[in-house]
């Protein structure tokens, strides 16, 4: 306060060497001078005190968030020995669908090579059959004669 009061001093020091007049602080000026003080110290002091309170909540704010980070990271860490799991046990299974799959395409060239065989003999046969009708046809009109 007194750095307050020698300021104003100095203020008038100033004032008569530019303006040739004097300035008194008169105990009334003096006092309001104290109460715009006080008034402005109070509401630095608020201000501070919303500050710390904003800067508290923030922290309280961080804190909540790095716990539900830490508990996420072990969610996290769970989630990803148990896709680890199931890969492997995915793997193992791909290699067995690609044996059988093999299994299979060996059963399904095999398969074919039984059709065309099959189809030749089939053809083979519709063809014998196309000319035993021919001769039966044939042998028709013969037996009915022949009754």
């Amino acid at each position: 306060m007194a750095f307050v009061h020698l300021s104003i001093d100095d203020a008038n020091q100033e004032f008569k060497t530019k303006e040739r007049r004097f300035n008194y602080t008169t105990p009334t000026s003096f006092l309001e001078l104290i109460n715009f003080y006080e008034k402005l110290l109070g509401e630095k002091q608020g201000a501070i005190v919303d500050s710390i309170a904003r800067l508290e909540r923030g922290l309280a704010t961080m804190r909540d968030t790095t716990d539900k980070v830490d508990i996420l990271k072990e969610k996290l860490e769970l989630t990803m020995q148990n896709v680890k799991v199931e890969e492997e046990k995915t793997d193992e299974l791909i290699v067995i669908v690609n044996k059988e799959k093999e299994e299979a395409d060996k059963e399904q060239a095999i398969a074919q090579k039984q059709e065309e065989e099959t189809n030749v003999i089939a053809n083979e046969a519709q063809r014998q059959m196309a000319e035993a009708n021919k001769s039966l046809e044939a042998a028709i009109p013969a037996m009915e004669a022949a009754e």
